[in-house]
């Protein structure tokens, strides 16, 4: 499987440019438990890596990540949701 990078600025490599994408992930609180954010993030960053394999891709750069904190109906009330948003540029690296 390769190995795909995902960077919130630019490379100093020769790249081209292949797509913008977006991937939505989230993180409900457990059962007698909190919301562990990170849980949200490495889901969102796999769904960024698995679209650009598809692409063909090599890395994500100039990613961006915002989130929100929401909350949802539960079995025994309201209970806390974590929501992350992000979005990057699809590049393949240049052969030389």
């Amino acid at each position: 499987m390769k190995n795909v990078m995902i960077s919130t600025g630019n490379l100093n490599y020769q790249y081209a440019v292949l797509d913008c994408i977006f991937a939505f992930d989230h993180a409900e609180e457990r059962f007698l438990a909190g919301t562990d954010p990170h849980v949200a993030f490495n889901g969102v960053k796999q769904k960024l890596k698995d679209r650009c394999m598809e692409l063909g891709g090599d890395a994500v750069i100039n990613t961006h990540f915002e989130y929100r904190s929401a909350h949802a109906e539960g079995l025994f009330g309201a209970k806390q949701v974590i929501e992350i948003f992000a979005y990057g540029t699809v590049i393949q690296f240049s052969q030389k």
